[in-house]
């Protein structure tokens, strides 16, 4: 039902907008009644409208937000690392492994110079700092993924690698750094909000979130039938 907001009667009165509608032909008072009618109808609906774009761009962002991790869930890496819990342990995780890498390409380049030589079974040994980070985050991730480094019949390793080891080592550990940062960047950007991600933020479960995405996404769809209703009343 329509309210009629600026009508304002007193005694002996009865006026909108201050305009006396007793001093005034019945004509023109109905008219004046059907204006301000139109006007408060007018005000409601664009009230409405505006209501259900703003539910539209939501349900768009959390549509997008979970195509975004669909696409990163259906990266291969995705299945074949094993990666930390949270964010801080992923930044940690991600500062190792650039840390090794820096030392790959430094052996790189010193071979190639001819100032780091090999042993005289023609290994090249890994720095100890280097060799404590490589373990730490290869145990995490899995032996699997760094064949090149884990190259033991028993999946262990040691800091020794012939050159061939080194380069394909230096590959997977760019492979690694590279997914991690990509997750990071997810996050970190903005493009999906920290809140999906729990407290701690977790990003061991990108199914849940995409289904709470989703979810979210449907009410702002929901809602806005309901605003379509009263848009229609």
């Amino acid at each position: 039902m329509t309210q009629i907001n600026n009508i304002n009667g007193t005694a002996g009165s009865m006026n909108i907008d201050g305009i006396d509608l007793k001093n005034m032909s019945p004509f023109t008072a109905a008219a004046l009644v059907q204006l301000e009618i139109a006007k408060t109808n007018k005000d409601t609906a664009t009230q409405y409208i505006n209501e259900m774009k703003a539910q539209n761009d939501r349900a768009r962002q959390y549509m997008e937000e979970a195509d975004k991790l669909r696409q990163l869930r259906s990266d291969p890496a995705y299945e074949k690392y094993n990666l930390p819990g949270s964010l801080d342990e992923m930044k940690s995780t991600l500062k190792d492994v650039s840390s090794v890498k820096n030392t790959y390409v430094t052996m790189e380049a010193q071979i190639a110079a001819g100032t780091l030589k090999p042993d005289k079974n023609g290994l090249y040994q890994l720095p100890a700092e280097a060799d404590a980070k490589l373990r730490g985050f290869v145990d995490k991730a899995g032996h699997d993924n760094f064949e090149n480094i884990t190259r033991t019949a028993d999946n262990s390793f040691d800091n020794y690698h012939f050159k061939s080891e080194l380069d394909g080592g230096l590959k997977e550990l760019e492979k690694y750094e590279a997914f991690l940062k990509e997750i990071i960047d997810i996050v970190e950007n903005g493009d999906i909000p920290l809140e999906q991600f729990g407290n701690p933020i977790k990003l061991d479960n990108l199914n849940a979130i995409i289904s709470s995405l989703e979810h979210q996404a449907e009410n702002c769809n929901s809602d806005n039938q309901t605003q379509m209703v009263k848009l229609q009343d």
